[in-house]
C-alpha cells in the first residue's frame, strides 16, 4: 500500500483535507450532542413534574410515596445529567448561536440531579415527628442528630443553586422553558432555607436551653392598629426553654409598662426620631413602628427588664394572621372564655369581634391571654401535624409576619440576611434592588382592620440614572353604618372625626438612592425625608374619611450600577396587599 506524502500535496489539497477532517469531527460532535440533547430534554421534561409531586407528598403522611417519587426522580435526573454533562457537550457549548442553549440545558440537568441525589433523599430520611415536642419537651439530642442530613441537603442545594445561577431561561428550548422555570422556583425557595437551617443547627441545643434556661419575649402584634412591622405589640409573653422544655413564664400587656415617658427608654438615632417621632421609645405600643426589628427587640428588652427584671435572650414577633395559619395544623381551639377559634375565623375574632364582645380592657386582656395559652398548649403538647405546621410557618415568614432577634451574637449571625431579621435586606447588591412601604396608624384605635392597600413599583432603567416610583393606594373601607356601630375602644374619635383614619406611611428607596419627589392624588407635596438603614426614606401623612381612597407616590433616583431583580416589601396588613413591580420597556 502506498503512502501519500503531505509534502507532495498542494496547499489547496491540504486545506480541503483539513476542512474535511474538521467537518467530520463536527458531524460526529453534532450527532453525539444531538442524541444527548434529545435524551436530556426528554428526561428533564419528565423529571420536573415529579419535583412538583414531591412538594405535595412531603406535606402528606405517606413516606412510602415520597420514597417512590424520589427514586423515580433520581432515574430521570441521572439519565438527563448523564446525557448532557459530558466533555463533547462542553466542547459544543463553545460554539456560537447554540452554545448558550446547550449550556443552559446542561446546567439544568446538574441542578435537578443534585436535587434528586442530594437534597431530597436527605430530607426524606428526616422524621417529621422530631419537629414537635412530647408533653411540652423537645428531644434536643434527636434534633441535634438532624445536623448531618441537613448539612448534606444544604451542600447539594448550594450546588443546584450555583448551576442554575448561570441559566438564562431565554436561552432554553421553548418546550423546556416552563418546566425549568418551575425547577428554578423550587430551588430558589428551598436553598436559602436549607442554608439557614444548616447554619442554625450548631446553635439549636443552646437555644432550646440545653446549657441553661433561655428566655424569649414573644410579641403578638395587633394588625388592627398598624405599625411598621405589623401592629402594636399589645400582648407580650415570656417563653422559657429549659433542657428542651418549653413553657410560658409570664404574660403582660402594654399597660404593664411605663408609657408616656418624657424621653425614650434607650437612645434613638436622630433619623428615626425625624421619620417616626421619639414616641418609638416612649410608648411600648410604638416599638414596632420601624422596619428595623433589631431596634424593636432592643426596645422590648429594655421595657421588659425595667418592669420585670427578667433576663431576655431573644425576641420573637408574630401576629394573629400567623395564629390562623398555625390553627390549620392544630385544629380549632376553645378558650377559657368559651370562645372557639378556627383557622377561618381567628383573624376576624381576634382583630374585630373581640372588642364588641368584651368592651372592657380587663375582659379583652383575659381573652387574649387565654388565646395565647391555648395556642401555646396545642403547640407545646405536640398536638399538631408537623408538616402543615412547618408549611404555616414558612408562609408566615414569606409574608414578613414572623421575626426573631437573638442577643447572642453567634446565634444572631446564623440569621444574617434572613427574612426573620427584618423585612429589608441590610443592603442591595448587584442581584437585587429593594424598596419598602411601612404603615403606622395615627388614629389611636383599631381601624386598620377596615383599611386596604395596594403598592406598585415602576422601575425606569432606560436612562443612565435609573428611577423608581412607588405608588400606594390607601383605602378606608368603612361605611357610615359600620362606623356608627363601632365601640369607643375601636374608634374613640380621639384625633379625627369618627370613621376617619389618619395614617403615617414611610417609603424606603433602594440602598444608595436619593429622594426625588412625592405626590398625593397627583399633586406635588413637601414631605419629611431622611435616611434610615442606609436607604432614603420619605414620610407621608394621609387622612381618609369614610369610603375614601388616596393615591400617594414617591420617586427615588438610583445609581447607574443598579441591577438585578426589583422587589417591594411592606407592612403585613390585616387585609391582603396587592403589589406589582413593572420594568419600563426601553424603546
Amino acid at each position: 500500500m502506498s503512502r501519500i506524502s503531505l509534502a507532495r500535496l498542494s496547499p489547496t489539497r491540504i486545506a480541503w483535507i483539513a476542512l474535511g477532517v474538521v467537518t467530520a469531527f463536527f458531524v460526529v460532535l453534532v450527532a453525539a450532542v444531538g442524541i444527548g440533547a434529545f435524551i436530556a430534554q426528554k428526561e428533564l421534561r419528565a423529571a420536573v413534574p415529579v419535583v412538583s409531586q414531591l412538594q405535595d407528598e412531603f406535606g402528606g403522611d405517606d413516606p412510602a410515596a415520597v420514597q417512590a417519587s424520589v427514586q423515580k426522580l433520581q432515574g430521570h435526573a441521572s439519565a438527563a445529567r448523564g446525557a448532557a454533562d459530558t466533555p463533547l457537550w462542553w466542547i459544543a457549548e463553545q460554539a456560537p448561536f447554540v452554545g448558550p442553549t446547550l449550556h443552559a440545558v446542561r446546567e439544568s440537568t446538574v441542578a435537578i440531579d443534585e436535587l434528586a441525589q442530594g437534597v431530597l433523599p436527605a430530607l426524606s430520611d428526616v422524621d417529621p415527628a422530631l419537629l414537635r415536642p412530647t408533653g411540652g419537651v423537645f428531644d434536643v439530642a434527636a434534633l441535634a442528630s438532624l445536623a448531618a442530613p441537613v448539612s448534606t441537603a444544604a451542600d447539594a442545594g448550594e450546588r443546584a443553586s450555583d448551576a442554575l445561577s448561570g441559566v438564562d431561561l431565554a436561552d432554553t428550548p421553548g418546550v423546556l422553558r416552563q418546566p425549568l422555570s418551575q425547577l428554578t422556583g423550587a430551588v430558589a425557595a428551598l436553598q436559602p432555607a436549607l442554608s439557614r437551617a444548616n447554619a442554625l443547627m450548631p446553635h439549636m441545643s443552646t437555644m432550646m436551653g440545653a446549657d441553661g434556661p433561655k428566655n424569649y419575649l414573644l410579641l403578638v402584634q395587633n394588625n388592627a392598629e398598624a405599625r411598621g412591622t405589623g401592629g402594636i405589640p399589645a400582648s407580650v409573653v415570656m417563653l422559657r426553654f429549659d433542657g428542651g422544655k418549653l413553657e410560658i413564664a409570664a404574660q403582660a400587656t402594654s399597660r404593664d409598662f411605663t408609657n408616656k415617658r418624657q424621653s425614650p427608654i434607650i437612645p434613638l438615632d436622630p433619623e428615626v426620631v425625624k421619620l417616626y417621632d421619639d414616641k418609638v421609645g416612649r410608648y411600648s405600643q410604638d416599638i414596632t413602628s420601624t422596619p428595623d426589628f433589631t431596634l424593636s427587640a432592643e426596645l422590648a428588652k429594655a421595657y421588659w427588664t425595667e418592669s420585670f427584671g427578667t433576663q431576655v435572650d431573644g425576641v420573637i414577633s408574630i401576629d394573629p394572621v400567623v395564629l390562623s395559619y398555625i390553627l390549620r395544623a392544630t385544629g380549632p381551639i376553645t378558650l377559657a372564655t368559651g370562645d372557639k377559634l378556627t383557622s377561618g375565623d381567628a383573624v376576624k375574632i381576634l382583630l374585630s369581634d373581640v372588642y364588641a364582645r368584651y368592651p372592657k380592657n380587663d375582659d379583652q386582656d383575659a381573652f387574649f391571654a387565654s388565646a395565647a395559652v391555648e395556642v401555646f398548649d396545642a403547640v407545646s403538647s405536640g398536638d399538631f401535624k408537623p408538616v402543615p405546621f412547618a408549611t404555616a410557618v414558612v408562609q408566615a415568614v414569606d409574608e414578613n409576619r414572623i421575626y426573631f432577634h437573638s442577643f447572642d451574637e453567634g446565634i444572631e449571625s446564623a440569621f444574617d440576611g434572613s427574612r426573620l431579621s427584618g423585612p429589608l435586606p441590610e443592603s442591595d447588591g448587584p442581584d437585587q434592588t429593594t424598596l419598602g412601604v411601612f404603615v403606622n396608624d395615627l388614629t389611636e384605635g383599631k381601624l386598620s382592620f377596615y383599611t386596604w392597600m395596594s403598592a406598585d413599583v415602576v422601575a425606569d432603567r432606560c436612562s443612565a440614572v435609573p428611577t423608581y416610583t412607588t405608588t400606594v393606594t390607601f383605602v378606608n373601607a368603612l361605611d357610615q353604618a359600620t362606623s356608627d356601630g363601632l365601640v369607643n375602644y375601636v374608634d374613640g374619635a380621639r384625633h379625627y372625626p369618627k370613621g376617619t383614619i389618619g395614617t403615617d406611611i414611610q417609603f424606603y428607596g433602594p440602598s444608595g438612592a436619593r429622594f426625588v419627589k412625592a405626590t398625593i392624588d397627583g399633586a406635588d407635596v413637601e414631605i419629611t425625608n431622611g435616611e434610615h438603614l442606609g436607604r432614603p426614606v420619605g414620610r407621608m401623612w394621609v387622612v381618609n374619611g369614610l369610603q375614601q381612597a388616596h393615591t400617594l407616590t414617591m420617586t427615588f433616583e438610583g445609581a447607574p450600577e443598579d441591577g438585578g431583580e426589583v422587589s417591594l416589601v411592606h407592612t403585613p396588613m390585616v387585609n391582603p396587599v396587592r403589589t406589582s413591580v413593572t420594568e419600563t420597556t426601553c424603546g
